[in-house]
């Protein structure tokens, strides 16, 4: 098998008494889209935060790239690789468009304080770096016409993919989204969906958590899928909707 780049071992969290990830293991290969599916409450967005450092696993590991990062803070792991995007929009909305993407380059500068005031030579390469990623990252998601505005001022499903940008800025090999596809139309989902197969031929992983079941079906190379903070099933799309522990706990009927 290829060497994965992000594997979970055994990873559980309670809170309380309550346990809200149980025992779940799973292993994502470079370059690949991976889905991770489950009903309300299941756990989908509480992996993502264990992942990203926001809570750390009451038992198990978390590795990525061959690295254990359980421990670790989330501007760490962003460093290391690991972008995300969130359930809930969290833009600066009285910033523009490109000040927004700019924030994800933060965690590639090297310059101090002392440096950005002086403003020498280094600072200057770096603002020119910083500069021509943003301005990448927005032409990806088709947005660098609006680079001026306001993001407060962009249609939700612009906002949504301005947090993409924002997530592609940070130089990521892998990341995360969060339901990126909701509160989007049916053409907004088929636009986000090219955009997403773009971001993985330019060599990145994806890991998303979205309830659209054609839009996971459509796009993932593989599913798993959570109930009760347990996996139940993994495997291809057309595994997944033939899997009756997935048609009982979730799905209901085979998606087409």
């Amino acid at each position: 098998m290829p060497e994965a780049i992000l594997e979970l071992d055994n990873v559980t969290i309670r809170f309380g008494g309550l346990t809200a990830v149980d025992s779940v293991n799973m292993r994502i290969e470079p370059g690949t889209i991976r889905a991770l599916i489950g009903p309300n409450g299941a756990g989908k967005s509480t992996i993502f935060n264990l992942i990203t450092g926001i809570y750390p696993p009451t038992s198990g590991n978390i590795l990525f790239m061959g690295n254990k990062i359980s421990a670790l803070k989330p501007h760490s792991i962003t460093k290391m690789g690991i972008a995300r995007t969130f359930q809930n929009i969290r833009l600066f909305g009285e910033m523009t468009v490109l000040d927004n993407v700019k924030i994800g380059q933060h965690c590639r500068t090297c310059t101090g304080f002392m440096g950005a005031l002086i403003r020498g030579g280094k600072a200057k390469a770096e603002e020119k770096a910083i500069l021509e990623a943003s301005l990448k990252a927005l032409q990806l998601m088709e947005l660098e016409h609006k680079k001026d505005e306001l993001a407060m001022n962009l249609p939700y499903g612009e906002q949504r993919r301005l947090e993409i940008a924002r997530a592609l800025a940070t130089d990521p090999k892998l990341i995360l989204l969060d339901e990126p596809a909701a509160g989007m139309n049916p053409q907004e989902k088929q636009t986000l969906m090219s955009m997403i197969r773009k971001i993985q031929e330019m060599g990145l992983t994806i890991f998303l958590v979205e309830h659209d079941m054609k839009f996971v079906m459509n796009l993932s190379d593989r599913i798993a899928v959570l109930d009760y903070g347990k996996k139940i099933a993994a495997g291809s799309p057309a595994e997944i909707q033939k899997d009756p522990a997935v048609i009982a706990a979730y799905l209901g009927k085979e998606v087409c």
